[in-house]
């Protein structure tokens, strides 16, 4: 079984529904809200069974991961509150992750740029250095894990806009260090769901600056043998754009005439 971890800022709606999906696919058996956002209280109706964390104020984007750690289940979905994962795509994750638990399981991938900048789109199936927090299984030990390896880059995170972005990149090479592998995602459909207040909506190009040191640090913190391009598979598809309204484009929409 799964524990599902989302956090609420101010899209109550969206977690509301997500954790009404999670309940109905019945694989989800532990649902954990943290509640960033202290003014107004968060609260699920009584038909939506959750453990909600309530803030006395926003402590930034390592909470998912500390709450995590007490997460019933070893497999823990990380999700997004602007993402719905449709009960067929948990399924087919959660088989991926029951097959191989040591690596993150998720569906957007990223990959250092050619010259080490942040970052590569990877969509498709395929290894990956960086799986989004945008949705992924992972094993519980990892984020206690992570809180181990982060005090490695607290000089890098100190100004991150919120604090501790780019949490999703720790947590990927902390995964990495301990497997010794490249984690995976896969081509399963998700469904959008709206997301004012994108954070990095704020500030592009600041956004993209730090993703960068911080991927360039932990590159150097791992010192990996093998790039991914050694390991590409064939099914990957690669974007060289990220869009800031999160629209994740193929390759081909990307290079259409």
């Amino acid at each position: 079984m799964i524990t599902g971890v989302l956090m609420n800022w101010k899209r109550p709606a969206n977690v509301a529904r997500i954790v009404a999906g999670w309940k109905s696919a019945g694989i989800v058996s532990e649902a954990i809200v943290w509640n960033n956002n202290p003014d107004p209280k968060f609260a699920l109706s009584k038909g939506l069974p959750a453990k909600v964390v309530q803030a006395g104020q926003d402590m930034g984007l390592y909470t998912r991961f500390a709450v995590a750690c007490l997460a019933a289940n070893e497999c823990v979905l990380i999700q997004d509150d602007d993402l719905e994962l449709p009960t067929e795509s948990l399924r087919r994750l959660h088989d991926a992750w029951q097959g191989d638990p040591d690596i993150l399981h998720g569906v957007f991938g990223r990959a250092p740029k050619w010259d080490g900048s942040y970052a590569k789109n990877i969509l498709g199936n395929g290894n990956v250095p960086v799986v989004l927090t945008r949705v992924l299984l992972a094993h519980r030990r990892y984020m206690a894990e992570f809180f181990g390896v982060a005090p490695a880059f607290a000089e890098t995170q100190k100004d991150s806009r919120p604090f501790g972005n780019g949490e999703d990149i720790i947590l990927s090479y902390t995964a990495r260090s301990s497997s010794g592998r490249l984690n995976r995602v896969h081509d399963i459909p998700v469904r959008e769901l709206p997301a004012p207040h994108a954070m990095h909506g704020r500030n592009w190009a600041a956004h993209i600056a730090h993703r960068t040191r911080l991927l360039q640090a932990c590159e150097a913190w791992l010192q990996p043998s093998a790039r991914v391009d050694d390991v590409v598979q064939p099914e990957i598809r690669y974007c060289d754009e990220l869009q800031p309204d999160r629209t994740m484009k193929s390759w081909e929409e990307l290079h259409a005439s």
